[in-house]
């Protein structure tokens, strides 16, 4: 399962995030109520995990996930993982942020601290979204791992359940319980084709403490070693690409401007520079603004534009923030009034 290691956050989200509109969806409703700061280390495959909510956006129904990993053999024991991650991870290999949308169930933008870059995740995609169109379901006490051997023939089983252990700020929690929760994932060929996932969340923490996946003949375990609230993170925004108008569209009274990645934007003011003059005189224009998921676009009335415009002037349309006084968006095709 080597190619596993590298979609790890996207299973872990989509797995939970089934069902889009399921009201028994348990970790969309955990991710909803959330606080910032939340977190939980797991191991897996000499390694450690962090996975912590960088950020909850209420208005827009999206969550921003932090992941930090690092190999086991990298990480000081001397300190622990809050301290580890308040004071910027030394040694980690994988710094990646997640910005998900809970209407959708997908991941809008991932960014990559440690390499300082948006990633591209379209090749990752076509092999989790199938997790989309599975089911979670809560297991039944007699479906679940018990400790120690079966019971003889028309005995009472009386075996308690096997429970991973729970960890709070370093500091074991004993007698600690948990709900599981089990999918499977379909037949397509893939390197998780078939395999069996079980998933374990205690009453009320975000996220889970232990998942094992399994194959019938082997199984693999990724579990929380760590958790905690509060968790300060070291790194103070989530970066936005740039903001850009993408097309102009003229219709018979209404010219359109679109603008990409600018959703995060309250509201704007909108100028034309006209280019085929030597002053670049610039006329403010008044628009009626749209939005639609990640899209903004600009409806300007074409007789409001008649009254300034000069024919076959060429315009370069400026869209400038409110809440951004260092940032405008410019076009990078002119306008052509006819």
């Amino acid at each position: 399962m080597r190619n596993l290691y590298k979609y790890f956050i996207l299973l872990l989200f989509l797995v939970f995030s089934i069902r889009a509109f399921s009201e028994d969806n348990l970790f969309k409703k955990r991710l909803k109520e959330a606080k910032k700061g939340d977190f939980v280390i797991f191991e897996y495959n000499k390694l450690y995990s962090s996975l912590s909510v960088f950020e909850i956006d209420t208005e827009n129904n999206r969550v921003i996930l932090e992941e930090i990993t690092i190999p086991k053999e990298s990480f000081d024991k001397k300190i622990s993982f809050r301290d580890w991650m308040e004071k910027k991870a030394k040694a980690s290999t994988s710094w990646t942020m997640y910005e998900i949308d809970l209407d959708e169930n997908k991941i809008i933008d991932t960014y990559s601290v440690s390499r300082n870059c948006f990633i591209d995740l379209k090749d990752q995609i076509s092999i989790t979204v199938k997790l989309l169109d599975l089911e979670l379901k809560k297991l039944l006490d007699r479906d679940r791992k018990k400790i120690g051997p079966p019971p003889s023939s028309g005995e009472m089983d009386r075996r308690a359940f096997w429970q991973p252990m729970k960890y709070i700020d370093g500091k074991r929690l004993k007698r600690a319980k948990f709900d599981v929760y089990r999918s499977f994932w379909p037949e397509d060929s893939s390197e998780l084709s078939l395999k069996r996932f079980d998933i374990y969340f205690d009453e009320t923490f975000v996220f889970p403490y232990f998942i094992e996946v399994n194959n019938g003949h082997m199984s693999y375990m990724i579990k929380g070693v760590d958790s905690g609230k509060d968790l300060k993170s070291a790194i103070s925004f989530f970066p936005k690409r740039a903001a850009e108008i993408t097309d102009m569209k003229k219709q018979a009274d209404i010219l359109t401007i679109f603008v990409k990645n600018a959703s995060h934007f309250k509201s704007f003011n909108l100028y034309a520079i006209d280019t085929s003059r030597e002053d670049k005189v610039i006329h403010p224009l008044e628009f009626e603004l749209g939005k639609e998921k990640d899209l903004v676009f600009l409806n300007v009335d074409l007789k409001n534009i008649n009254e300034i415009f000069e024919k076959n002037h060429k315009y370069r349309f400026v869209i400038a923030p409110h809440s951004a006084q260092d940032i405008y968006i410019e076009s990078r095709d002119l306008f052509v009034w006819k």
